[in-house]
């Protein structure tokens, strides 16, 4: 005992010394702390270093040559630094070392549940049922896999070792794994066993039991919530004066339907990005996350009350097997639809990868249904679309963030952006635009990747503070090298970009990296976290907020949103506009038209310069006065003019071109007035614009444009 006490009076000391030295190299840290100090402590000295050594911290856990303990060390550093995916890689490496000591191994699996995060997760659940695992590893590995997800999966594992462990101490080790989790009371009786165990595994035992009797106290004493929503529910099942033959309403007063939307409103009612999930919910959320799900690749919808294909994803299993926009299917698997909600009808075409999915398909060329068999395949949900505008402009739209898939080789949204930011660094572009306009956000740690790719020099993205009583402060910066893309870039945002994608864009325009141009974003800057709910055995989750982002200069976003610092004045249109819009994109006229008497064959090469820049001439379209004769016919009452068929026609050939050709033609510079201001900015700083009339016309629509924001500024002011 003395010699651990004066070894701890050394290793203050020490401490003091070199944090008053400012010494930086993390070899000779490593060498002064020794051995005998657990890797997480060194882990803690190391990240104290800073992002100034992160090369050589790299170095060390990459290090096979060094003893496992000194690479752990180095990997908790990664992790305490915020470079989970080093980090975790790391931490697993020493996990499964089988040439390491258990213990080491151990604290390696503990780390990775503390620090690791949602990749530690994914690791976690490939490496726990691995043969090579020892049974008290995989007990760790299990226990950290549920704190970081409640995955049934964990419980199987525990309870597969309590069961039939090889040893005592490995089935003991796993009933006490269980009880620190959820299911305690299942193992309640065990663990009052393990108690007449001398030594270490007894103590444990007794800490448990103690532990779970005080929380079983507290529980009493605030009971309340509970009571209450239990007698309203009661009161509802002996009152309420339900319609018998409404089977909507008879499954929403089932107890689990009563339970879910009291738990939806008492979250909802604390602040709006607070949910209650289901499993069902859970389960599509985790898609999304993903970006990808198993299906045949088609937007769909009900149409007239019926199931209809939107629009068929170029080069899916839908498109190749020859579905159509506008096709109406009425039979999935021999199971009539035509009755059924949307959501369910989704469902059916959902499922493995592998397995088809038979229709029956209904066209309005057709005088009888086919039958259509369609193959179903991971369906990438593409949340970054690139082209390249004319000037050697490079354009990124980002949808939302997301991780997508490791294991089905489903590129993350960090990823996708790299790789345009590649293409455009060969194909000479220039400068970028990135367009965040209604990017909803997404999986926050992806956005927080995407902006490394801008920002380098070890420099602050966002950080994030929890409740009061935790001080709890995380810091998520950019690496210590030069970003990977270092030429000029212009970020576009509106009132439709949140969370994630306003912490893109607030550091990008805190470290001086881009101007942001548009319109005010939303202001989402809460934190929210995945929970686990017992009471469902943890098929559910509550989706809460547990803290709130700030920007690099000390901003919170949340509730003021971000301005930008170039206003661009808010398109007008009237209703009657709207409505024709809506209608015509809807029933997808224009591309029908365009396939008419192969009528887009017939005059491609016209069609595709007058979309590059038509000077806003519409009857320099060929047979425009056709289309035009057409939509005023189909809608009488919206007086559909030249100006707005235009607009149609030039819409309609980008999404065919997009839809049907595969084509990135997914922006119109001569009619997106933010993209035009945010071509000008870019311009200002990449040494001016093409002079040919494209970007002559776009110079002085994005003139006029600042002139009327300037006067919707000026009346602000004045109060008007």
């Amino acid at each position: 005992m003395k010699q651990k006490l004066a070894a701890a009076f050394c290793l203050s000391l020490w401490m003091i010394a070199f944090f008053r030295v400012g010494a930086a190299d993390p070899d000779a840290v490593l060498a002064e702390l020794g051995q005998d100090i657990p890797a997480w402590e060194s882990g803690e000295i190391l990240a104290k270093i800073g992002y100034s050594s992160m090369p050589d911290i790299l170095r060390l856990a990459g290090s096979p040559a060094l003893p496992p303990g000194r690479r752990l060390a180095a990997a908790a550093a990664l992790l305490r630094l915020g470079e989970q995916r080093a980090g975790v890689t790391a931490a697993e490496e020493v996990a499964m070392d089988m040439a390491a000591p258990l213990p080491i191994r151990i604290e390696a699996a503990q780390i990775l549940g503390k620090w690791g995060g949602e990749y530690a997760a994914a690791r976690l659940g490939v490496v726990l049922d691995l043969p090579e695992v020892p049974e008290r590893l995989r007990v760790e590995f299990a226990y950290n896999l549920w704190r970081l997800t409640s995955r049934p999966q964990a419980y199987e594992a525990l309870e597969d070792v309590r069961r039939n462990g090889s040893t005592a101490v490995a089935r003991a080790e796993a009933t006490l794994a269980l009880g620190r989790t959820d299911r305690f009371g299942k193992v309640k009786d065990e663990l009052y066993a393990l108690t007449d165990l001398p030594g270490e595994i007894g103590e444990r035992a007794e800490s448990l039991i103690l532990i779970n009797s005080q929380l079983d106290d507290e529980v009493k004493r605030d009971d309340f919530s509970s009571r209450l929503l239990s007698e309203v529910v009661q009161k509802i099942r002996d009152f309420y004066a339900a319609d018998e033959d409404d089977r909507e309403q008879a499954k929403r007063l089932e107890s689990k339907s009563l339970g879910e939307a009291g738990a939806q409103a008492l979250l909802y009612s604390l602040d709006q990005f607070n949910d209650y999930m289901n499993e069902e919910d859970f389960a599509d959320f985790e898609s999304q996350i993903r970006a990808n799900y198993g299906g045949i690749g088609a937007w769909v919808g009900m149409r007239d009350g019926r199931f209809t294909v939107l629009t068929p994803m170029y080069d899916k299993p839908a498109y190749r097997a020859g579905l159509r926009p506008m096709d109406v299917i009425d039979r999935i698997d021999d199971i009539d639809i035509t009755s059924m909600r949307q959501n369910d009808i989704i469902k059916l075409l959902k499922g493995e990868p592998g397995t088809t999915a038979k229709l029956r398909v209904h066209r309005r060329s057709w005088k009888e249904p086919i039958n259509v068999a369609v193959r179903r395949e991971i369906i990438a949900i593409e949340s970054v679309v690139s082209q390249i505008l004319p000037g050697d402009i490079g354009y990124i739209k980002i949808n939302s963030f997301n991780d997508g898939d490791q294991y089905r080789r489903v590129k993350g949204t960090p990823a996708l952006v790299k790789d345009a930011l590649a293409d455009f660094a060969r194909r000479g572009v220039r400068g970028v635009v990135v367009d965040l306009s209604n990017n909803p956000g997404g999986v926050m740690v992806s956005g927080v990747d995407v902006a490394k790719l801008f920002i380098g020099d070890s420099k602050l993205i966002v950080s994030s503070r929890g409740k009061k009583s935790s001080r709890r402060v995380t810091e998520y910066k950019a690496g210590s090298r030069a970003p990977f893309w270092q030429g000029p870039v212009t970020v576009v945002v509106n009132s439709g970009t949140a969370s994630a994608a306003e912490i893109l864009a607030g550091a990008m325009r805190d470290h001086k990296r881009a101007p942001l141009v548009g319109r005010k974003t939303y202001g989402k800057g809460s934190v929210q976290s995945l929970i686990g709910v017992k009471t469902t055995r943890d098929r559910s989750r509550i989706k809460l907020t547990v803290a709130k982002y700030y920007l690099p200069n000390g901003d919170c976003i949340h509730g003021k949103g971000i301005e930008p610092d170039r206003k661009v004045p808010e398109t007008e249109l009237s209703a009657t506009e709207l409505e024709a819009r809506w209608k015509i994109r809807d029933q997808h006229d224009v591309m029908f038209w365009l396939e008419e008497n192969d009528r887009f064959l017939r005059h491609e090469e016209e069609y595709r310069r007058l979309l590059a820049f038509d000077n806003l001439d519409p009857y320099a379209y060929p047979e425009f006065d056709s289309l035009l004769a057409s939509l005023q016919a189909k809608y009488p009452k919206e007086k559909i003019d030249s100006d707005l068929g235009r607009k149609e026609l030039r819409y309609g050939l980008a999404a065919y071109l997009r839809d049907f050709k595969g084509e990135n033609a997914y922006v119109d510079l001569e009619e997106n007035t933010y993209l035009q201001e945010a071509v000008v900015t870019l311009g200002e700083t990449m040494g001016g614009l093409p002079d040919t009339p494209l970007f002559t016309a776009i110079r002085f629509m994005a003139e006029e444009n600042r002139k009327k924001a300037e006067e919707e500024e000026n009346a602000l002011a004045d109060g008007r």
